[in-house]
């Protein structure tokens, strides 16, 4: 982690899965950075079908739930770009995180 400086991309493998919640969220925030991940969850959104109902004579939008397309299981890998706000993220979660420079 010492050899990662703001502004470069970095590869990060899950070695292990967060017990705590606030560090699975953040490894999921910081997983969702990754490109090829920001396309899988366009693709998932547009596939997905909104149903209109009449509630009370109007139009009602039935949109469904979000897809996860992060897992944060063993062995699962992210390349995101690391920004001063990344570091500090991947500092907290650095004992269940592999880190190295893509």
């Amino acid at each position: 982690m010492a050899d990662i400086k703001p502004g470069q991309w970095v590869t990060i493998k899950i070695i292990k899965q967060p017990r705590a919640a606030a560090q699975r969220k953040t490894l999921i925030r910081l997983c969702e950075k990754d490109p090829a991940v920001k396309v899988e969850r366009v693709r998932l959104k547009r596939a997905r079908v909104v149903r209109f109902d009449r509630r009370g004579g109007r139009p009602w939008a039935d949109r469904p739930a979000r897809i996860a397309v992060v897992k944060t299981l063993p062995g699962a890998t992210y390349r995101i770009f690391a920004s001063v706000d990344v570091c500090r993220d991947l500092a907290s979660v650095a004992n269940n995180v592999e880190v190295k420079p893509a």
